[in-house]
């Protein structure tokens, strides 16, 4: 009799393990795959990054900017060239003549054409030229410096994509395992081998997953709403992204990097132009302190009666700006601020851009050293959890055990996953950090 009473729910364990298992082959079966809509198109990180640069509207306001700025230079230009107006009308007057005491009606008619031109202003054009062509090296490195922006975050928002990806992955077979528990402990408690407490604390953990599995959804539309919007464009909704993390290392030292930063970084040669656009305009403010020569000429028709008579006159004048109000003094000193300003915004700049490719290095650093130890956990999780989810299976292990090793399973899957995508986004920081 002792020895049937131990047969028997040894009997029921391995009955209940084989269904068990059963429900784990079925629940493998009825995974839903990742979305992958018929007929959508498939984006690289290429791709992306080449959409946002030509769509995004940031990228075309900075176009129509550096545009803008390129015709204020032309403007400038436009006072080397002469200015030539053409005239006509008709004049009646009526007034009073003291000579014959009554009102005259004097008629009047004309034709003409008139030339004026700045003949030599003392370098006040050439300044103003100069300063214009300066401004609009300004804002082409903000375009510049605009496109690396726009490509950055695109990049960050391509790899935030693929990691809900990755994470939505992970969250439904962490449903199912929570599923496929839920089951053994039911059929346990059942079998009378188990308590009610194993059936309670399954189906909390089995909500759990729910939840989680819904917050990965969520996260996924938003990521992917968010991509679309970070590259310019509204659709196709269907997308799908293809690629691989970059590599785990760079070529070069800090040094380098720095190095390589101060020469590429469209921010830094952005306040170049921006002083010498300053010191084109001290050059301008001193010039009104000079004198300037102006030429005009006219020709023409004009009497009170037909034929008109011919009429021309030529003109040259010297004038020379004795006092504006100080206005010239109080130019100057603006310009020489201007010029010292700018020179210390270059070297907090420099400092800056030092700054963001140490940080970005020794983040790159940390989030490899941090990814070798996090797949080494999530290894490690996954053996405990399979020992775990054995004795349990068996009757040696309680749900305490097993919930707790699916618990740490989740943790450092989800770890791993944040740390591998915090890498590539470390990688495409240190990158945009040295203008590449």
């Amino acid at each position: 009799m002792k020895r049937r009473a131990w047969i028997a729910p040894v009997a029921a364990l391995i009955t209940l393990s084989a269904i068990a298992s059963g429900a784990l082959a079925a629940d493998n079966a009825v995974v839903p795959p990742l979305p992958s809509p018929e007929g959508s198109v498939t984006w690289s990180l290429a791709d992306v990054t080449s959409t946002a640069l030509k769509n995004h509207p940031l990228i075309l306001q900075a176009d129509a900017d550096v545009a803008a700025a390129v015709a204020r230079k032309g403007q400038a230009q436009s006072a080397w060239y002469p200015s030539v107006n053409l005239s006509t009308g008709y004049t009646r007057l009526r007034a009073f003549s003291a000579t014959t005491n009554q009102n005259v009606t004097t008629p009047n008619e004309f034709a003409r054409g008139d030339l004026n031109w700045m003949l030599y202003d003392f370098g006040r054009t050439g300044a103003s030229v100069d300063r214009a062509d300066a401004n609009a090296a300004v804002s082409r490195e903000t375009a510049a410096t605009t496109r690396e922006d726009v490509a950055f975050v695109a990049t960050v928002a391509f790899y935030n994509v693929l990691r809900a990806e990755k994470t939505l992955e992970f969250q439904r077979e962490n449903l199912r395992q929570q599923e496929s528990l839920y089951r053994q402990a039911s059929a346990f408690y059942e079998a009378g081998v188990r308590a009610k407490i194993d059936v309670v604390r399954a189906e909390a953990n089995l909500y759990d997953a729910r939840a989680q599995l819904s917050q990965a959804e969520n996260g996924l539309r938003v990521a992917r709403i968010t991509l679309l919007q970070r590259i310019g464009v509204d659709g196709p909704a269907g997308f799908r992204l293809s690629g691989a993390l970059p590599e785990l290392s760079l070529p070069g030292t800090l040094e380098d990097w720095v190095a390589e930063a101060v020469r590429n970084r469209p921010e830094l040669r952005g306040l170049v132009e921006k002083e010498r656009a300053a010191t084109e305009s001290l050059r301008l403010a001193k010039a009104g302190y000079l004198p300037f020569l102006l030429g005009s000429a006219g020709y023409g028709y004009g009497a009170e009666e037909v034929p008109l008579q011919q009429n021309y006159g030529l003109a040259v004048t010297l004038n020379y700006p004795l006092f504006s109000g100080f206005q010239t003094r109080e130019q100057t000193k603006e310009a020489l601020a201007t010029i010292s300003s700018t020179q210390y915004e270059f070297i907090e700049t420099k400092r800056r851009v030092r700054l963001q490719v140490e940080v970005s290095a020794y983040s790159v650093q940390e989030a490899k050293e941090r990814l070798e130890a996090r797949k080494k956990q999530r290894d490690a999780s996954g053996e405990n959890l399979r020992l775990a989810t054995a004795r349990y299976e068996v009757g040696a292990g309680d749900i305490i055990e097993m919930t707790d090793a699916q618990a740490q399973m989740v943790r450092s899957e989800t770890d791993t996953i944040n740390t591998a995508f915090d890498f590539a986004v470390s990688h495409a920081s240190l990158l945009r950090a040295m203008g590449r």
